[in-house]
């Protein structure tokens, strides 16, 4: 019983899925950063990157497919992507090259 708690929480406590690329590049290298590098987040913070990781790229893969978005899309994920290289809790992984 021991031995399955631990794996449980091992589970839980590290990020443990690839997102699926969403076709546009720039969200794509955001998504990809973001998932390597939310496990360094305090673990009370993990599952609710994980969510956002997951809501953002369904969000990102449905908007893609509308070639008047597409733009916006490049847009907001490269801007998303500097802002946390510079202001987000886990800025040292995520300037990483």
């Amino acid at each position: 019983m021991t031995y399955r708690l631990a794996f449980a929480l091992v589970i839980v406590a590290t990020p443990a899925f690839a997102f699926d690329p969403t076709g546009v590049p720039q969200c794509d290298a955001l998504l990809k950063r973001y998932e390597a590098c939310s496990g360094q987040l305090p673990p009370r913070q993990v599952h609710a990157a994980q969510k956002e990781l997951l809501d953002g790229a369904m969000g990102i893969r449905a908007a893609a497919t509308d070639p008047s978005k597409r733009a916006d899309l490049e847009r907001y994920c490269a801007d998303r992507f500097e802002q946390m290289k510079r202001e987000s809790d886990i800025k040292a992984c995520m300037s990483k090259p």
